[in-house]
């Protein structure tokens, strides 16, 4: 007896959930779209897309959104359309119970701006996608120029195709310097320090710093950490005592080697 009383209880429950669902589903299903909200989530950092542009975007596509019940809005695949701006890290939407649309914006962050040897200028967030300039804003990241030739036709393409391995070879320079701003854009110090990188005709890394009117010359791409790390040390320990402004340049082009020449 016990148990039926459960089994009852259950079902009771079971089949009022069913009613309600049923009852909020031909509800929502007859609600109007009467507004679109948008909130980029991360504004302060970057400005590349403003609210006005994500209207636009939506406005302008054929997924008609305003007086149109929100049943028949394919909330995912205006999602996947926004996503494949390149700015655009992720889109979410979701409707409230009143008919209002609310789309949060995640930008992507760039960590580089690159101009090429031929002038060309887009920028790279950390995981590889190639972001073109903005008419609105510019971030204020590293810049990275110089012989910089692309091994892929940058119009047609959206993400780094870098292989696995190309530390050693001058091909995949734009692959070494991505690389070489993710690292730097991590470490707070060399963020902080370095603000643009540069690559000679010899295909050799050259770092401009903030701070102390010298030239680093880092050489080639391989063990670049180790650089840095015997640099940092010297800063510390070197600069810090005779000043900062002492040398026009400082190079580490040879291995545990740091080689200053004097203004």
């Amino acid at each position: 007896m016990k148990k039926f009383k459960h089994i009852a209880i259950w079902g009771g429950l079971l089949l009022y959930l069913i009613v309600a669902l049923s009852f909020v589903s031909r509800k929502r299903s007859g609600t109007i779209c009467s507004k679109v909200q948008v909130q980029v989530l991360d504004s302060l950092d970057d400005r590349f897309v403003s609210k006005d542009e994500i209207l636009d975007l939506i406005y302008d596509t054929d997924i008609k959104v305003l007086g149109e019940p929100v049943s028949r809005i394919n909330i995912r695949q205006m999602e996947k359309y926004l996503e494949d701006r390149a700015i655009i890290h992720q889109a979410e939407l979701y409707f409230t119970a009143d008919g209002n649309m609310h789309v949060e914006i995640n930008q992507r962050n760039p960590i580089v701006r690159v101009i090429n040897d031929k002038g060309r200028s887009y920028y790279i967030d950390r995981e590889g996608v190639i972001i073109p300039l903005s008419s609105n804003y510019a971030s204020h990241v590293l810049v990275a120029s110089g012989e910089i030739v692309e091994f892929f036709e940058l119009a047609k393409t959206r993400r780094l195709p870098c292989p696995g391995k190309y530390e050693g070879n001058k091909n995949y320079t734009i692959c070494q310097i991505h690389e070489m701003a993710a690292f730097i854009s991590r470490n707070p110090f060399w963020k902080s320090q370095i603000e643009q990188i540069y690559v000679n005709d010899k295909g050799e890394f050259e770092l401009i710093p903030r701070v102390g009117g010298h030239l680093i010359k880092l050489g080639a791409f391989s063990g670049y950490r180790d650089k840095l790390r015997n640099l940092k040390a010297f800063y510390m320990k070197g600069l810090n005592n005779v000043g900062w402004n002492q040398y026009l340049e400082i190079s580490l082009k040879y291995d545990n080697q740091i080689i200053c020449t004097k203004r």
